[in-house]
């Protein structure tokens, strides 16, 4: 076990934290999966609208690679194929209905330890789950024809209000999060590796075998698994390393033990534009409104984490990847005289007002304003105070990318900073420069081009 200790990042002190255990809501009329967040899949629909499927029917698959496909949690009928620009799938909206669930093959443990790497593979791909497992770098789908370098499971989350393994891990699946890591292990010719918070005792974390254990503390984004790969086991000669999250991999776990497809999840709805912050427990994709339930008016709806997450419509279903729904004030009142007064109620990173110094356990209702206008890049040397992976000069790294340096930016780091360290670099930013859309766009410049 290798004990790691963060000192840079930042931990945002905002308001609208959930507690208490998850609350288990009425089953959703519809559900829906945006494919659009899969990056690096083009969908190809399995059903036609208006066709019956159970829960775990395949709803739609990789067009490249037909084996990686996308189940529904429900039984119900195919109300909708919503298409965007060019025909693009955006939604895939199920409507419920009484029927069903389909079966498949179960595994006990000691098969899944003994497994050929194929079969363990093709588990994997008929899980429905093989999209969790993105890669680094890139963070694009894993390539089913690749063996990875090493497989990381991230056991412990440190984003803004992010809910945690102790909320979306039941402490009885031990097995399944084992079923997964015996699965996973067939999947590399490396280790498979969980990061999990310095001190945690989950009971599903006790006495894995199989998995090279390493604990994190410090700020965020010491819980974020692209970084924890930069520190634990970084890509090495062009090969990649893979990651997902522990309550994904307990999904995997469960669908190889069960023989059917575990549709349960637990959502966040948090934020101060939430009357009742709380956790639910519902199924994967289930509208936002249920998951909120009594929100503030004029709010913005943010699909993830307020640093890295996607601005959604109220009418629109959970994600996929993230665990939580945050809503923040869309707006925000400008003070007159703001930038002269103490400003005690606002935190500042750069401690610009008083009540910068000493923030303890305080916490700051927090708005999207910018606080000024966009500017140039200035170079004024406290970016690296977010940075935590190593050999990484932010400033010039992102000077090469806007200028379009694929192979400088390279040199400097963009194949490994994360994208959560770029968004932590955003809201210090005294610019208003949104680094992490800009490390984005360098990326799939990049991908294009090779």
């Amino acid at each position: 076990m290798s004990n790691h200790v963060v000192k840079r990042g930042l931990d945002l002190p905002i308001a609208g934290a959930a507690s208490g255990s998850p609350i288990e809501i009425p089953p959703p009329a519809t559900v829906a999966y945006a494919p659009v967040e899969f990056r690096g899949m083009i969908p190809k629909p399995a059903v036609k609208e208006g066709a019956t499927v159970q829960q775990g029917d395949v709803l739609f698959f990789h067009k490249r690679n037909p084996d990686i496909v996308v189940r529904s949690p429900i039984a119900g009928t195919v109300k909708e194929i919503r298409r965007g620009h060019r025909r693009v799938i955006t939604d895939f909206v199920v409507e419920r209905t009484e029927g069903g669930a389909a079966s498949f093959k179960t595994w006990s443990l000691a098969e899944l330890a003994s497994a050929s790497a194929d079969d363990a593979r093709k588990a994997v791909l008929e899980s429905g789950f093989w999209p969790s497992l993105r890669t680094r770098p890139l963070n694009t789908l894993a390539d089913p024809s690749e063996t990875p370098q090493a497989i990381l499971i991230g056991g412990m989350e440190t984003g803004p209000l992010q809910p945690g393994p102790e909320q979306l891990i039941d402490p009885g699946h031990k097995d399944a999060l084992q079923a997964a890591v015996h699965a996973l292990g067939k999947l590399t010719d490396g280790l498979v590796h969980l990061a999990q918070s310095s001190g945690s005792s989950h009971p599903a974390f006790q006495g894995l075998q199989g998995v090279s254990v390493h604990t994190f503390s410090g700020p965020h984004p010491a819980g974020d698994p692209t970084v924890q790969i930069n520190l634990i086991d970084p890509p090495r000669g062009g090969r990649q390393v893979w990651y997902l999250r522990a309550h994904e991999a307990v999904a995997i776990g469960r669908f190889l033990l069960e023989g059917k497809f575990p549709a349960e999840r637990v959502y966040a709805a948090v934020g101060t534009g939430v009357k009742a912050p709380r956790f639910v427990k519902t199924v994967i994709g289930a509208p936002l409104a249920d998951i909120v339930g009594d929100a503030e008016a004029g709010q913005r709806w943010i699909a993830g984490s307020v640093l890295s997450g996607t601005t959604v419509d109220p009418s629109s279903w959970a994600s996929f990847y993230t665990s939580a729904v945050h809503l923040i004030p869309e707006t925000a009142e400008r003070e007159f005289l703001g930038w002269i007064t103490p400003q005690f109620g606002k935190f500042s990173f750069h401690r610009a007002f008083l009540a910068g110094f000493g923030v303890g356990s305080k916490t700051f209702k927090m708005t999207p304003a910018l606080q000024g206008g966009h500017r140039a890049i200035i170079p004024f040397g406290r970016y690296e105070d977010v940075v935590v992976t190593p050999d990484v000069q932010p400033q010039f790294l992102f000077r090469s990318i806007s200028a379009g340096d694929m192979e400088d930016a390279i040199n400097l780091g963009m194949l490994d900073i994360s994208e959560e360290e770029a968004a932590l670099m955003t809201y210090i930013c005294p610019s208003k420069i949104e680094y992490d859309v800009l490390l984005r766009e360098g990326l799939e410049s990049y991908e294009k081009e090779s």
